[in-house]
Order: structure tokens, then sequence, then C-alpha cells
């Protein structure tokens, strides 16, 4: 008999209010190491509540949260990057007028002594910002040194997620990766979240577009007004079935093993 796995994220009767707008609602979830968690529902559903508790922006009004087994109780962005959480989203996390070597160690460049003087190694950021170049696919006339905004749509969330992969991010969070790419640039963002799953991280993956996730998550989860309407494998659920229950504000945990 298999031994059931623990996760890695675990929500327990979360609550989130944000003064008298009640955000979250009794939200108990677990998520698990190597696999790609498709976080659905409509505007307003909960969704983003949900990953910034996950990512330390918020903290629960009630309720518990455990990484690794071990309670949460303090949360702040920092902390959650310490811990090995990485978040991409569209229209935010770089900035334009900081070259790619620059954006690659946003916030955590690296540092030499010369005469025991620290100075930021432009070097190494170089280096290293060269090979996420090569390794994730942006064109080879893109300049290390040039600014981040020369870069297209989808070579910016390629970017941000050589990042998450470069300072051994655990998790994950991808919010609305493709929005505004073209066919192929969507493609290519989720291949990569594909290969990251099965690197054996946690891939938790934002979208409006259920025929898209529905092609690569493992399972869903579909947030409605805040609480968790179902929790179910993709081979239990049709794409057309998923977007009913979104576009019907209706649905259950029956069959799903992690209803929580």
């Amino acid at each position: 008999m298999e031994t059931e796995r623990a996760p890695l994220i675990s929500l327990r009767n979360v609550n989130l209010w944000y003064g008298t707008v009640q955000a979250l609602r009794d939200v108990s979830v677990d998520f698990y190491q190597g696999e790609l968690v498709g976080l659905v529902g409509d505007n307003g559903a909960g969704k983003t509540s949900l990953v910034n508790i996950i990512s330390g922006i918020v903290a629960p009004t009630s309720g518990e949260v455990y990484l690794d087994g071990q309670r949460i109780t303090s949360f702040h962005p920092k902390l959650a990057i310490d811990l090995g959480v990485e978040t991409t989203q569209q229209s935010v996390g770089l900035c334009d007028n900081l070259s790619i070597a620059r954006n690659y160690f946003l916030g955590r460049e690296p540092v030499r002594r010369i005469a025991g003087i620290p100075f930021i190694d432009l070097g190494k950021m170089r280096k290293e910002g060269r090979k996420a170049i090569t390794a994730f696919g942006l064109r080879e006339s893109v300049d290390v040194d040039g600014e981040v905004a020369l870069l297209s749509g989808g070579e910016r969330q390629a970017f941000k997620i050589a990042r998450a992969v470069y300072f051994r991010s655990r998790i994950l969070i991808m919010d609305e990766p493709t929005n505004n790419l073209s066919v192929r640039e969507r493609e290519r963002v989720n291949d990569l979240a594909v290969q990251l799953k099965d690197q054996s991280l946690l891939v938790i993956y934002i979208t409006h577009d259920i025929f898209q996730i529905h092609r690569i998550a493992d399972r869903f989860i579909i947030l409605e007004n805040g609480a968790k309407v179902a929790d179910v494998p993709r081979n239990l659920m049709s794409a057309e079935d998923l977007e009913r229950i979104i576009r019907e504000g209706v649905g259950n945990d029956a069959g799903s093993p992690r209803s929580g």
C-alpha cells in the first residue's frame, strides 16, 4: 500500500477579510510537490487573495497555513521568498529601465569584496543572465546589458520563470502568465510550467483560459465568492464541465481525493 504523500502547503479553515468584505470563506486545501494545479474561478472569486496569503503579501484573518508541516505565523514576501515561494505576474516583477542582468538578481544582488569593501558582482550577474537567455529560449540577439523593456511579453515571462529556477524556488505561482501573449508565446510559457512540474516544483497556475489550463494541469481548484467549490483531478472533469461550474457558480468536492 502506497504511503500517502505529505502536502507541501496546507491551508486549514482560512478566512480573509478586507474591512467589511470577506475575500476567503473557510478555505481548506492542500498543494503537493511535483504537481501543476489550475486555480480558477470568475473575477472576484478569491484566487488572488489565496495566493497573496501563500506568497506572504497578506496574513489570513483566521485559519492556519502550513509549509512542510510547519505552521506559518509570520507573513511577508521576503519570508515567502526565503522559503522558496516565487510569484510571476504579467504586469509586475521587472524594472523596465534596468538591464536583464540587473533584473535577474533584483533584490538579491551577488556581492564580492575588494580589500574588504563590498561591491555588486556585475560579472556574475552578466554571466548568469546570459545562461538564462540561452536556456529559456530568448532570442539570440538579446543583450544581457540591454533594458528588460526590450523583451517581448513571452520572453519576459520566460525570464521570470528562469529567475525562479535559478534561486531554487520550490513553489511557483503563475498569475495570468499568458495574458496578451501570442499563440506561440503562450505555448512556450505553458511548456515551461509543465517542465518545472516535472522537475518536482509545485506550480500554482491562475488563469481565465479554461481550455488552456485543462490541457496541462493535474487538478483544478475552483473558487467562487471566496469559497472552494471544487477540488478535482483533471481526469474526472472535462474542460466543458469546468467552464460550466465557473459560469454557474456551483460545484462540489465529490470524487476529489483532496477536498480538504
